[in-house]
């Protein structure tokens, strides 16, 4: 419960726009009144459910659980090693971050591990579910919810830092949510992210297009940089989980897919792109 307190002071009822507190009991947050008071339970798994539409949204159980078993196994630590120095360059220790597009958490709970205050949103409960229950077995100061980075339930000027990392580019709610002269870190796939991978799949592989909702209006790009290095999967099965966890597995045919059946390691390029940006 204790770890719960965080939320005071920066979360925002997604139904009146109040201030939402935690409950003297724990168990809930509840906005500090505007006519109708609004009460949003915690999860048994520790994240609440601020998503007001009665649609499904995010990644499906069959995506989040292919990405948590891959990235336990430490294959994109670079990448997080990456966003963390960057965050602690341009926002320093001990910010409050927001992390939109959040996921399973994995980022998200290794920026709390560093000692930020974090919040991660993403609008597939399996994912927040996974991020929380991990949050709280380490006891991390982290709060994650259910909601879309287009509408996030925080308070305006709240955050010193927002990141999303392979996740789409809100502009005008990261601007808000954010502090002056906030920071905001995008992470996307460079032209060679997981080219090898491709060649795996495709008769003719393809390279990436980069990042193109970088924000144009609200923001003043700091500084750009990539972080390339190669992986060798060892297993069948983190092939699976890799090539599951990929915009691509929507998009090809059976055929292809099956193409990767017969794989038992797999050794292919990480190409990132990180762009760091302040807030005007």
């Amino acid at each position: 419960m204790e770890n719960r307190k965080i939320i005071n002071d920066i979360l925002m009822c997604p139904v009146c726009g109040g201030r939402l507190l935690l409950t003297a009991d724990g168990r809930s947050a509840a906005c500090d009144g505007r006519g109708k008071r609004h009460l949003f339970d915690f999860a048994s798994g520790g994240y609440i459910n601020l998503y007001t539409s009665r649609a499904a949204g995010g990644d499906n159980a069959e995506c989040i659980g292919a990405r948590s078993a891959f990235l336990t196994k430490g294959y994109y630590e670079k990448i997080s090693d990456a966003v963390n120095a960057l965050l602690d360059k341009y926002a320093g220790a001990r910010a409050r971050v927001l992390d939109a597009g959040c996921g399973e958490g994995y980022y998200t709970n290794r920026m709390a591990a560093l000692g930020n205050t974090v919040f991660g949103f993403d609008l597939s409960k399996n994912g927040v579910n996974i991020a929380a229950k991990a949050a709280k077995r380490a006891s991390l100061p982290a709060f994650f919810g259910v909601a879309s980075v287009f509408a996030l339930p925080v308070l305006t000027g709240s955050m010193d830092a927002v990141t999303t990392i392979f996740a789409p580019c809100a502009e005008e709610e990261y601007a808000r949510v954010l502090r002056e002269n906030g920071i905001l870190i995008l992470a996307g796939a460079g032209k060679e992210h997981l080219i090898d991978l491709k060649k795996a799949i495709y008769d003719s592989a393809y390279e990436n297009e980069g990042r193109r909702d970088l924000p144009a209006e609200k923001f003043e790009l700091l500084e750009e940089t990539s972080v390339t290095y190669d992986i060798t999967l060892t297993s069948g099965t983190d092939v699976q989980n890799l090539f599951a966890m990929t915009p691509y597995f929507y998009r090809t045919s059976q055929k292809d897919k099956e193409k990767l059946r017969g794989i038992s390691s797999l050794s292919t390029k990480i190409d990132v792109e990180l762009f760091i940006y302040k807030k005007k």
